[in-house]
């Protein structure tokens, strides 16, 4: 099965017949003090083998992340073009910078077409965004129920978010709908206080910059999920610019926000929680400088597994019947809404069982 490879360190990466090489450039940082080992890791627990340079077959590779520095040259990016293979970039604030994607992306001219039509009807537009606000909701929902059970204080958060869930459907235009996003997000986010074991400088979201460690830790989480999702909209014929929640414009890859923010509950914030309160990341694995919390190297490393076990993790699918990953039920969501467009299904958006 291919893997994802996440690169952390300032790294050189070059083709070597139908092999990629991966090399650290040794760099001195006074707020990193681990040692510089396994700097490179496939998804699945995968450790490729230590040493200065990895060879790495072009056949094992199913996308690249590159979360520090990466140095290469227009024939590694045609190599990579050639093999279909993504690259995206995460900036040094831990948030989606961008992605390079082949040219040779399948496409459909009247998929493209029903695409653009389907975000023009102001009914279909709100039909699609709600869903995805609702399935976020939803999700959302699930990751509080699962820790009151765990005896968090959570009953008031769940009844109002519940309560807001409740007038998406009576939304009539999309920033209406954003709203209703918002205000749950911000309960979603308050909430989250009593789910950690031990108090935490955490009141809001914030982006730019996360002041905070769980802030910082959403923008990277988020950042990786952007790119799955825009990994599997890739291997569709669905065009990633013209999204349904988030407005299409300049360098927004809009449909790929949409369809992540179905995912973040289940990716980014349940790997917050267990990362936390297991103490799998603690004090020591981050420092704040000018107001930005950095995470450090090791500790990304250790959050990054958490995703990827659960992005790689196969669940039933209730829809088919099927064992599917979860990174496939992402490209599902992709196939389902093709099929809307086409006027063969009505789209609905994953719902998580909890």
């Amino acid at each position: 099965m291919k893997q994802s490879i996440y690169l952390f360190s300032d790294t050189i990466i070059k083709r070597n017949s139908n092999t990629i090489i991966v090399e650290t450039i040794k760099e001195d940082d006074e707020y990193e003090t681990e040692e510089r080992e396994n700097e490179y890791f496939l998804s699945n627990e995968i450790v490729i083998p230590s040493g200065d340079k990895k060879y790495i077959p072009v056949e094992n590779i199913e996308a690249i992340f590159a979360v520090g520095s990466l140095h290469f040259n227009s024939r590694f990016l045609y190599f990579l073009s050639q093999n279909n293979i993504p690259l995206h970039i995460l900036n040094y604030q831990n948030r989606y910078a961008g992605s390079y994607l082949s040219a040779g992306k399948p496409v459909s001219g009247s998929l493209l077409i029903k695409q653009a039509q389907a975000f023009l009807s102001s009914n279909e537009r709100m039909h699609i965004a709600m869903e995805f606000v609702n399935a976020a909701a939803h999700n959302t929902i699930a990751n509080l129920k699962y820790h009151q059970n765990r005896k968090a204080v959570l009953s008031d958060f769940i009844e109002y978010i519940t309560d807001l869930k409740e007038q998406i459907k009576s939304c009539k235009y999309i920033n209406e709908l954003m709203g209703i996003e918002g205000a749950i997000k911000k309960v979603y986010y308050t909430a989250w206080k009593e789910i950690f074991n031990y108090p935490l400088n955490f009141n809001k979201r914030i982006k730019n910059p996360p002041p905070d460690i769980i802030n910082s830790l959403i923008s990277y989480g988020n950042a990786i999920v952007y790119a799955v999702c825009l990994s599997e909209i890739y291997h569709t014929r669905l065009n990633p610019e013209i999204g349904f929640l988030h407005e299409p414009a300049d360098a927004q890859l809009s449909l790929s926000f949409d369809i992540a923010d179905i995912f973040k509950p289940i990716f980014t914030d349940r790997a917050i929680f267990k990362v936390i309160n297991k103490n799998i990341i603690t004090e020591k694995d981050y420092f704040t400088k000018n107001g930005f919390c950095r995470i450090k190297k090791e500790a990304k490393k250790k959050f990054t597994r958490e995703i990827e076990n659960t992005i790689t993790t196969t669940i039933k699918n209730r829809e088919t019947d099927k064992q599917l990953s979860y990174k496939r039920l992402v490209r599902e969501e992709c196939y389902k809404l093709a099929e809307h467009f086409k006027k063969e299904k009505i789209y609905t958006a994953y719902k998580t069982r909890w």
